[in-house]
């Protein structure tokens, strides 16, 4: 099955009719609203004359592709608030819509007056739905949020990696993804919630709410016994096997977390003397003694390939897997098979992991040009020509394309 082509054209669409004021930027705040636009949301992203940051990061030539895929679905309008009749126009369009989302530092949407309460004076059935990085208390408000500080704060930098390796982030920003999918989740409760009659008026996200969720069952474990959780590299310390392995030509990932799994790895390597020492007698001892049962199975997996042993633990029901570059993961079989991959604009972006009804969602609109969308957004919310004009003459907003897209 080829990849997939964004038509635009889905009846997958709840959020039709809903309109989200998005006043975030970079992954977080857009990420969310970028799901939701996917699913019928009218999302109108205010950006400032420079654009999104997103928009200059690298990509591939001149394509920020961070930018196509946080911007997919979305119409963009410039808007200095800072000026005057700017932060005017903001507010109109504040009154026609049914969430606001906004991630500036604590403090800053009050002070340019656009925060809950000044909002909550224009259209009492919104929701505000605010996106810090620490909380807007005391002590977190004046913490920067960015994706790596994050994982450094919530110590998964300290939990990555192998032993005696310097704290290493997680490659994909998952904090960021993570708290956009959380926003998202929380967008579509609120307004499940509102159509049973339970009105929410505002939500909060703060990214390292997100960060703590990542590591939930360890941080509770740290919490009650005041241990960090320990490095184990491709594995994980709550079982073994369930680590990577190199073999003659390469790695494989074996997953066996459980007595029955175990026995079938013993069978596939035709070495049951392991099956009678004590050190690997049991699930928790597999695990306590992890470094000598990965050099005892290293041994035996170092004298064939990666494809002989493939074949050998898939035909024992052993779940096992080849390690993949990205570069060849994304060209697989499986993400053939799975439509892994919409284009949109001749882009092609990773679709949204949901299968409706046997199809995937497509990509509503490409990423917009910075402030494409001025003008249409403008007469929609009622202002004539010959202001929109004024506007533009003054600052107030911009309709021209001020950056690359």
């Amino acid at each position: 099955m080829a990849d997939g082509k964004a038509s635009g054209d889905s009846g997958f669409a709840p959020l039709r009719g809903v309109r989200i004021v998005d006043f975030s930027a970079n992954i977080a705040g857009p990420y969310a609203t970028m799901i939701l636009a996917q699913i019928g949301a009218d999302v109108v992203h205010v950006e400032s004359r420079q654009g999104d940051d997103s928009r200059q990061w690298a990509g591939v030539g001149d394509i920020s592709v961070v930018h196509r895929l946080m911007g997919a679905g979305k119409r963009s309008m410039v808007i200095d608030l800072k000026n005057p009749q700017g932060l005017s126009v903001a507010r109109t369009l504040i009154k026609r819509a049914d969430v606001v989302l906004q991630s500036m530092r604590p403090g800053v949407a009050e002070r340019i007056g656009i925060g809950e309460a000044a909002v909550r004076e224009l259209n009492t059935d919104v929701l505000y739905y605010d996106l810090n990085a620490f909380g807007t208390g005391s002590v977190g408000r004046a913490q920067p949020g960015y994706d790596p500080l994050v994982q450094a704060f919530t110590g998964i930098m300290e939990m990555t990696g192998h032993v005696g390796s310097p704290p290493t982030r997680c490659a994909p920003s998952i904090i960021d993804l993570g708290t956009g999918q959380w926003i998202a989740m929380g967008i579509l409760a609120s307004l499940l919630a509102k159509g049973r009659g339970q009105p929410v008026k505002r939500m909060e996200t703060a990214l390292v709410d997100a960060g703590f969720s990542v590591v939930g069952y360890q941080a509770t474990t740290a919490r009650m016994t005041g241990k960090r959780p320990p490095r184990s590299g491709s594995g994980n310390p709550i079982a073994a096997p369930y680590q990577c392995y190199l073999a003659r030509d390469g790695y494989l990932m074996l997953a066996a977390a459980n007595e029955k799994l175990w026995r079938k790895v013993v069978n596939v390597l035709a070495a049951p003397q392991l099956l009678e020492d004590t050190r690997f007698a049991t699930v928790e001892t597999r695990s306590r003694n992890n470094a000598e049962l990965e050099q005892k199975l290293t041994a035996l997996l170092a004298t064939e390939n990666v494809d002989t042993w493939l074949e050998r633990f898939t035909s024992a029901g052993v779940p096992v897997t080849r390690v993949y570059g990205l570069e060849a993961a994304v060209r697989s079989k499986v993400a053939q098979e799975r439509q892994t991959f919409v284009e949109s604009d001749g882009v092609p972006l990773v679709r949204l992991p949901w299968i409706v009804d046997g199809n995937v969602v497509p990509w509503q609109r490409p990423a917009p040009k910075l402030g494409e969308h001025t003008a249409e957004v403008l007469d929609e919310i009622g202002y004539s020509a010959d202001k929109v004009r004024e506007l533009i003459a003054c600052g107030a907003v911009a309709t021209e394309p001020q950056a690359p897209s």
